[in-house]
Formats: C-alpha cells, sequence, structure tokens
C-alpha cells in the first residue's frame, strides 16, 4: 500500500492559517496539522448523537467573514474560536438530536452557489447568501456529501446530489463512500474526508485506499491542487475541515 505523502508543500506556514477540525480525528492526522497549521479543535456533547457530535460541518457554515454558528453552540467553544480569533455570528435554530434538525448548518458555500436542502436550512444562513444562486438538494447533509472545487467542478457521495449538479450544467464526479470510515456507522462520505485551503486539499486519510483514488487524484491534480495526506490509512470521515482565514 502506498505510503502517506504529501504531494506538494502548502505555500502558507505555520500560524497564519486556522484550521477547524473534530477532536476525533485519527491522532497522526492531528499531528500533521500542527506541524502545518494553528489547530482548532472542535468538540460537543449531547446535543445531537454521537457519531457527529464533534463534527465541524454539523455546527456551523462559513460566512463572508468567519462562519455562522447553531443558536446552542457551546460556550466553551465560543471561547476556543475566540482565543484563536475566529468571527462567528450566530444562527437562529439550534443543532437537534434528531434529522433533520442535526443538518440545518450542513450547506455548501461557493463563490456563486448555496446548496442545501433548503427547507431544513437556519433561516439566517438563507438571509447571508441571498445573492448567490440557491441550489436545492434532498441530500441535507450537504456538506458531508460534497466538496466544491474550482472551474464548477464537484466531488460527491450523493447520487442525488450529482443529478442536480448536472442538471444546473455543473461537472461532477461521484466517488462511491464504501470504505470511508466514520465510527457508529456502515461508512461516512467523502466530503466530510477533507477541506481546501488556497491550492491545497487536505485528506483525512490517502487516496490510495480508494478504489476510484487515480481518479480523484487526476482530477486535483487536472485543476492545479495539490494533495496533503493527513495519515496512511483510508479516508476517514470527520465533518470536514474548515480553514480561517
Amino acid at each position: 500500500m502506498q505510503k502517506c505523502v504529501k504531494f506538494g508543500l502548502p505555500t502558507f506556514t505555520k500560524k497564519t492559517v486556522k484550521v477547524i477540525v473534530s477532536a476525533s480525528i485519527p491522532q497522526e492526522a492531528l499531528n500533521q496539522l500542527n506541524a502545518q497549521l494553528e489547530v482548532v479543535l472542535f468538540h460537543t456533547e449531547n446535543l445531537t448523537y454521537q457519531a457527529i457530535s464533534n463534527h465541524p460541518d454539523v455546527f456551523i457554515c462559513p460566512v463572508q467573514d468567519g462562519f455562522l454558528v447553531a443558536s446552542n453552540f457551546p460556550e466553551a467553544a465560543k471561547k476556543i474560536f475566540a482565543d484563536h480569533l475566529i468571527p462567528l455570528q450566530s444562527g437562529l435554530l439550534p443543532v437537534g438530536i434528531a434529522y433533520p434538525q442535526s443538518a440545518r448548518y450542513n450547506a455548501v458555500v461557493t463563490e456563486k452557489y448555496f446548496i442545501h436542502h433548503l427547507k431544513h436550512t437556519d433561516p439566517e444562513l438563507l438571509r447571508i447568501h441571498r445573492d448567490k444562486k440557491q441550489i436545492h438538494v434532498t441530500q441535507s447533509y450537504t456538506r458531508c456529501n460534497l466538496l466544491a472545487l474550482r472551474e464548477n467542478w464537484f466531488v460527491t457521495s450523493d447520487r442525488g446530489i450529482e443529478k442536480t449538479l448536472m442538471d444546473q450544467g455543473l461537472r461532477v464526479i461521484y466517488v462511491d463512500p464504501t470504505g470511508i470510515q466514520l465510527p457508529g456507522f456502515d461508512h461516512g462520505f467523502f466530503g466530510g474526508t477533507c477541506g481546501i485551503v488556497d491550492n491545497t486539499v487536505f485528506l483525512i486519510g490517502n487516496l490510495a485506499y480508494h478504489p476510484q483514488g487515480g481518479e480523484i487524484r487526476l482530477l486535483f491534480e487536472k485543476l492545479g491542487y495539490n494533495i496533503s495526506s493527513l495519515y496512511d490509512g483510508p479516508l476517514f470521515d470527520g465533518g470536514s475541515l474548515y480553514f480561517y482565514p
């Protein structure tokens, strides 16, 4: 099996970029992030079901300056974000124990598009992103299942999202989620394994362990991305990686 390799180093240095990441990802991946970036560990208890309780993409969503967070975002987490100088705004609704209340902030935001199950979205997100084209999908865990790339390319683990985006004239590849790790479930989803800052895709895991790894790698390289594999193992769904600034 191919070893964990960084395919091109990021152009930034530690302490210039912050990464918000689940406290539950493999320790080796955390060590790799700590060596390159300012790490903001995310953790909650008793707000939603255990498997996703530490997932940033369940509780926060990017806005123009910082992040919009759930109305029940823990005070301890607010303090951590403040200590790292990450601006927060409060949403109107809490993250709940059950679906769809657990997916209110799990949207994908790009310069042009806001993509989510629009009937389940926190209203403040819809207001803030009202000038973007809002695309409705039936998968409320949109960010878990979708990574936005440049040049209107997307990677998704959901067939419904794939069809909707293709109907919009966007370019999409589907990645089978089988084998993506998410403790407590049979599998996780591709979007939750990664995040992008500048020209680097950070992956919690190594594409060499996925049957479509070569196809995914070729797309990233075609679009001009470097790849940073954070540990030598299967892709791990940690609820996405968010970066600031």
